[in-house]
């Protein structure tokens, strides 16, 4: 199957943890973020950011997402597109206002970070 996106395109999970009781403040800024990205960062190519739900018990899987958890997933064109947002101005903005909302290390937010080859797949768009 063909893939959307080009060949040295950079696929990324990346997982931040939320400081409890924060979880209003991080939502609201993530809109200004990811509104920041969208419009200044057209080599960013897909921006998801996603926390675990609470799922019924047929649907939850082991161990469940803590609360506290978010999740981006991160498409950009190429290896300097990726280096361009992280050291840019809109995500270092982000951090520097907002980085104390989370979980930190060393006077920054503590993230993992999985770079990913895509295998197989598709984007279908939202229903209308």
């Amino acid at each position: 199957m063909m893939t959307p996106y080009p060949d040295d395109a950079l696929h990324l999970t990346s997982e931040w943890f939320i400081l409890p009781g924060c979880e209003a403040q991080v939502e609201q800024a993530l809109a200004v973020l990811v509104q920041a990205v969208l419009s200044q960062e057209p080599d960013t190519l897909a921006y998801l950011v996603h926390r675990p739900r609470a799922a019924p018990s047929r649907l939850q899987s082991l161990p469940p997402g803590s609360p506290q958890s978010l999740l981006f997933f991160e498409i950009y064109r190429n290896d300097a597109a990726f280096l361009r947002h992280v050291n840019g101005p809109v995500f270092q903005a982000f951090v520097t206002e907002h980085g104390h909302l989370f979980i930190g290390s060393e006077g920054r937010p503590f993230t993992t970070v999985a770079f990913l080859s895509q295998v197989n797949g598709f984007v279908r768009s939202a229903p209308v």
